[in-house]
């Protein structure tokens, strides 16, 4: 079927027949939604007609992995793909490892909610919900122009609401979102240079993982490294107070 037809333009439905087979959640009217979003741009016949030249169906394969199995945002896919063209030398193969890296609940990735079902799974209300949105602790929660949850947005939830039980604000938890995303920007433009293209996808993957996990004990030991030393300074401080009293 890829073959006959590669070198001729797509209908929408021969598009949509090619692609259901690797992402069955894809549908005319899904092509037509992501078209307004400018995701995709195809040719147009003199009747109004859409069709897709060969380069348009492997952006849009593109554009369904990293909705499908990565959950991104449309405005993050419209950047990356853009960027993709713009630099057909940057690493998506190492991209696509460090994603499979950081997929913890396997299988479940493609289970949405309403923010209704999400706030009864979580245990928390619908004001609750948007206050986290408002502080940015729930990213990336948009679907094709529809407020969706996942399971990893629940387990959020009901991290917050048991922080918030112990007396810990939404306010004080702001700076982690800061910290998080500064963190995953430069964790980001850090692990990609370091995984060549040439390199098996379980190559990358191995080595993804392995990175991951020494960053994550340099920062927990620097963390305790660094608590002790706080409060040891403190202790020292009420300490020599005390002597001087």
């Amino acid at each position: 079927m890829e073959m006959e037809r590669k070198g001729r333009l797509w209908t929408i439905g021969e598009v949509v027949a090619h692609l259901r087979a690797r992402f069955p959640e894809v549908t005319p009217s899904k092509l037509r939604y992501w078209e307004k979003a400018g995701l995709i741009r195809p040719r147009r016949t003199h009747g109004g007609h859409r069709l897709y030249c060969p380069e348009d169906v492997e952006r849009l394969a593109l554009i369904l992995n990293l909705r499908a199995r990565h959950r991104l945002p449309l405005s993050a896919v419209r950047a990356l793909v853009d960027r993709l063209e713009e630099e057909p030398a940057l690493n998506l193969g190492a991209l696509e490892a460090l994603f499979a890296v950081l997929q913890e609940v396997e299988g479940q990735e493609e289970t949405t909610f309403s923010v209704e079902e999400a706030a009864q799974r979580a245990g928390i209300s619908v004001e609750q919900i948007r206050r986290l949105e408002a502080l940015g602790l729930l990213p990336d929660g948009e679907r094709d122009g529809e407020r969706r949850y996942t399971w990893e947005d629940v387990a959020l939830m009901r991290v917050v609401r048991d922080l918030e039980a112990m007396g810990v604000t939404c306010a004080n938890l702001s700076f982690y979102v800061r910290l998080a995303r500064s963190q995953a920007r430069h964790d980001v433009s850090l692990y990609l240079p370091l995984v060549a293209d040439s390199l098996e996808d379980a190559e990358r993957i191995g080595r993804f993982r392995e990175l991951h996990r020494l960053i994550q004990a340099l920062i927990g030991l620097l963390y305790r490294k660094y608590v002790r030393r706080i409060l040891r300074r403190r202790w020292l401080g009420r300490a020599a107070r005390r002597v001087a009293s």
